[in-house]
């Protein structure tokens, strides 16, 4: 039997997420059901591979009902320290906040 070559799956299923995220980029406005489908895909596969989509590609797309956000589908406010984005297909809002990270200057050694 075989070891699995866990780093290698790894990179493997990255590769493939971020893959499939740009295709669906350029595929939202030619078919948004396809484009839909290769967001469903890559979720898949990273949890399946337990590998993190990165914050620059998570937020292209809406967290519950997976279609890129395309012109005239999403709106983007800035309210209050976080920009917060509505998917107008399901009406889910994502909230980022755009806060700088503090530094811990007054941690004692």
């Amino acid at each position: 039997m075989l070891k699995r070559d866990k780093k290698r799956e790894s990179r493997i299923a990255k590769e493939r997420v971020f893959y499939l995220i740009k295709r669906a980029e350029e595929w939202k406005n030619v078919d948004y059901e396809l484009a839909r489908r290769y967001v469903e895909l890559a979720k898949r596969i990273a949890m399946r591979y337990r590998v993190r989509i990165p914050k620059e590609l998570k937020i292209t797309y809406c967290k519950r009902c997976l279609y890129p956000y395309k012109a005239g589908k999403f709106r983007v406010r800035v309210c209050k320290g976080r920009i917060i984005i509505r998917c107008l297909n399901c009406g889910f809002e994502r909230r980022i906040p755009i806060r700088p990270k503090r530094l811990n200057s007054n941690r004692k050694l």
